[in-house]
């Protein structure tokens, strides 16, 4: 008796297992939980195995699981293939959902979008701008295809691809008057603003300032990269930035970069994206990502 099976029930299993997770598996196809459980219940039923194993609390592959995942794997991507070609241009429109920081929004996002329209035009965006750790917990639920983040995540099915590294600055508004170059107890005397509490940079700051027995510091936060720019340029306090929005004459005029003997770290950014069916977007997009970030590079150089 032959099988006979559906690319749905395909993309059922490999999203789920992938992800490790029913309702992250759902999320990224648009699906309910309960159609994706049929999905894979109509699949297991066909091929005549469990593929995958429900009966402790983490979804894990079977061993018939893992012999058929990586054929699932060809099956998905040799029929996107297909569907390509045949479509030629007027391949039907996709959603991709891209996540970013305020850094990468102040620096390049118009770019990526640019290349997105260029390269992908059978692609529309959504774009959610938020902190790295919150960002990663919504690609890991399935909520992303994409994030644009600090550091990698370290989850099943999720591939993580270099992309730029940015030192942090410390900036002031001009308008103050400061030297060009500060001690960090100097600077500890200033009202100092910059990003969420929950981000890598507030935990830095604090820990430099700790490290060295100038806590506690007026340390405030925002989740808002234009936010701390315009606060810092009305002269409310000195603000520690990402390099990456301090590029470009935009505020060259109102703001300066103070110089610090204790340095600030240095933070690599990645793009962050799955590798189940539906996350092939995400890839799709991390390569335009990737490019965007080299042409800077070049163009700085």
């Amino acid at each position: 008796m032959g099988v006979d099976v559906e690319l749905r029930q395909i993309e059922a299993f490999v999203s789920i297992a992938t992800l490790r997770s029913f309702r992250a598996a759902a999320n990224r196809l648009y699906i309910t939980q309960p159609a994706i459980s049929m999905r894979l219940v109509a699949l297991e039923r066909e091929v005549g195995a469990q593929l995958i194993d429900r009966s402790g609390g983490d979804v894990q592959l079977t061993a018939k699981g893992m012999q058929l995942l990586q054929l699932a794997e060809q099956m998905l991507e040799t029929s996107t293939r297909f569907k390509q070609l045949a479509d030629g241009q007027q391949s039907q429109m996709q959603k991709v959902r891209i996540g970013a920081t305020g850094t990468i929004v102040s620096a390049w996002i118009v770019d990526l979008f640019s290349e997105i329209a260029r390269d992908l035009p059978h692609l529309t965006a959504e774009l959610i701008v938020d902190t790295s750790p919150r960002l990663r917990e919504l690609l890991e639920k399935g909520e992303l295809d994409l994030a644009i983040i600090m550091g990698n995540t370290l989850s099943a099915g999720v591939r993580n691809l270099p992309l730029v590294r940015y030192q942090n600055q410390w900036i002031a508004s001009r308008s103050l008057r400061l030297p060009k170059t500060m001690s960090l107890r100097e600077l500890a005397e200033y009202r100092i603003m910059t990003y969420a509490r929950d981000s890598a940079t507030y935990g830095s700051v604090e820990e430099l300032f700790r490290n060295n027995g100038l806590w506690p510091v007026k340390l405030s936060s925002t989740n808002s990269t234009e936010a701390l720019l315009r606060i810092t340029e009305a002269g409310w306090g000195i603000g520690v930035i990402s390099e990456a929005c301090m590029t470009g004459a935009r505020h060259a005029k109102s703001l300066q970069v103070i110089t610090c003997p204790v340095q600030l770290p240095e933070y690599e950014y990645v793009a962050s994206y799955h590798m189940d069916s539906a996350g092939r977007v995400g890839m799709m997009v991390a390569e335009l990502a990737r490019r965007v970030c080299l042409r800077l590079r070049e163009e700085k150089n």
